[in-house]
């Protein structure tokens, strides 16, 4: 038995367990024990009839006396559900007896389990590991693994407190996202599946359903699954039937199969000509991510790359690269660093490593910055090392300048995207995420690239348009109808 990568995992609140925890945190809607009561009814599985949804997570063993009425309350269920083709994922909160609780979900036919630390015995099952975002074991990530600790995508309304505005490097509105997770995932542990653990705002419900379709393809977009999981009231309404509930399941289904339709998407390499280098672990995990975050934002073009594998080979495609930790790089580093700079290269470092006759020079429109040329290239140097990981995205942004970018939207509102390509085919791939409510229209995207063809894709179509495209100044411009949540445009490069 191994972990399936291509698993659609859904949370299913039901039994007893959670029932327990529903009542000592006295929290939840009202009515939402006979929810959870209803959920562990074998036929509401009927409702998955038809989705993309094959997995499910279930409480499993919380070391609580709940643990042994729960594991036979869902005994129906499991029967039910393998008939339908549906695996079963258990969750373990509790670090004791872990070994018996996985026994006894192999017993009961689950497929996995999820558990909060790594285990040294062998277990009867295999193992998700679940970390909080700022505290993933890299290497000790397993096949699948999740975090807790992620935004539920979409736009932050709130930009006054008092009579001070919030603003940020996207200025206002301010757009959360867990793209910039999903990449840093790609890059530190490769070939491997992240699930990102969400739940939604207790506001979402089923009037808003384009919030749904966006948690999905805010992880698809970027390669990660999310864990679909509804508000409360939206899981009674499902039970119910209710249209407008059904409606919103449809949609979020709809956008599933459409990421499933494109698997091969995910194989395409990420595109940048930023390289934000980091080991992304303990002291150096918070500005690393936080960085990360707020280039995205930005929609600053960016690939990561893990500082103790980083710059093994002679730097190529790249025009500026960030390195963002304290630690200096080891010898080879240091010799491709050296003559990427030369070459006429952007390093923007936490302390000056370079060649020690060079003397700084100021920019005026980069306060707080030290400025050294070396031969054709720059190494840029904060005078009092990186503090603020907002002020490091800022002078990163206006360093690297929108003059090197690979994509850009015009008319972007509320909207991102992300590019990646296929080299040997000469195909790349634009996809354009939409974070607010309200549908996105008059975008256009710019590629720095001439186009022999331009196809788009959305959740609403089953197929393929032509869509309109046009050279224009270093590249080609592509006009996008009005789409709500998602689109990708896929288009062939000239040599």
């Amino acid at each position: 038995m191994a972990l399936n990568a291509k698993w659609v995992p859904m949370k299913w609140p039901c039994g007893p367990l959670p029932i327990a925890l529903l009542h000592k945190s006295k929290s939840g809607a009202p009515g939402l024990g006979q929810t959870l009561e209803a959920w562990l009814q074998p036929s509401t599985l009927e409702f998955l009839k038809g989705s993309p949804v094959n997995s499910l997570v279930i409480d499993w063993a919380a070391g609580g006396p709940e643990d042994s009425r729960q594991q036979r309350a869902v005994g129906p269920l499991l029967q039910a559900g393998r008939k339908l083709g549906i695996s079963f994922v258990g969750r373990i909160t509790v670090m004791e007896n872990v070994a018996r609780a996985t026994a006894a979900a192999r017993a009961a036919g689950l497929s996995a389990v999820i558990l909060e630390q790594p285990q040294v015995q062998a277990l009867d099952l295999p193992v998700i590991l679940q970390f909080p975002r700022d505290q993933v074991e890299w290497r000790a990530t397993s096949a699948i693994f999740s975090s807790t600790g992620n935004v539920w995508p979409g736009v932050k309304l709130k930009t006054m407190e008092g009579d001070t505005a919030i603003a940020g490097p996207t200025g206002v509105p301010w757009v959360n996202s867990n793209g910039w997770f999903s990449l840093l995932a790609r890059e530190m542990a490769p070939g491997k599946v992240l699930w990102l653990d969400v739940d939604p705002p207790a506001s979402v419900g089923a009037s808003h359903p384009e919030e749904y379709c966006l948690a999905v393809a805010d992880a698809r977009v970027y390669a990660s699954r999310w864990i679909i999981s509804l508000d409360d009231e939206m899981r009674a309404a499902v039970l119910k039937r209710e249209t407008r509930a059904m409606d919103a399941w449809t949609h979020m289904c709809e956008t599933i199969s459409f990421f499933e339709s494109h698997s091969d998407w995910s194989a395409y390499k990420p595109m940048g000509v930023l390289a934000v280098i980091s080991d992304f672990r303990g002291e150096n995990a918070f500005m690393g991510g936080e960085v990360l975050n707020l280039l995205n934002r930005r929609q600053v073009q960016f690939l990561i790359m893990d500082r103790p594998r980083a710059l093994s080979k002679p730097i190529k495609g790249l025009k500026a690269i960030l390195w963002v930790d304290a630690a200096s790089p080891n010898a080879p580093q240091h010799a491709h660093l050296l003559a990427f700079v030369r070459q006429g290269g952007l390093l923007i470092a936490a302390t000056y490593w370079g060649p020690s006759r060079v003397k700084p020079y100021k920019y005026d429109w980069l306060f707080g910055y030290d400025v050294y040329g070396v031969d054709k290239g720059r190494i840029v140097v904060p005078e009092k090392g990186f503090q603020d990981p907002y002020e490091v995205a800022r002078a990163t942004h206006l360093l690297v300048g929108r003059r090197n970018d690979l994509v850009r939207l015009y008319n972007p509102a509320t909207t991102n995207c992300y590019p990646s390509i296929d080299s040997e085919r000469h195909k790349q791939l634009v996809q354009v995420l939409n974070y607010s409510t309200k549908p996105a229209d008059y975008v256009t995207v710019w590629v720095n690239a001439g186009a022999s063809s331009a196809r788009l894709w959305s959740p609403v179509r089953q197929d393929s348009s032509v869509v309109k495209y046009v050279a224009a100044s270093d590249g080609t411009d592509l006009d996008l109808p009005t789409f709500a949540v998602n689109c990708a445009v896929e288009f062939e490069r000239l040599p």
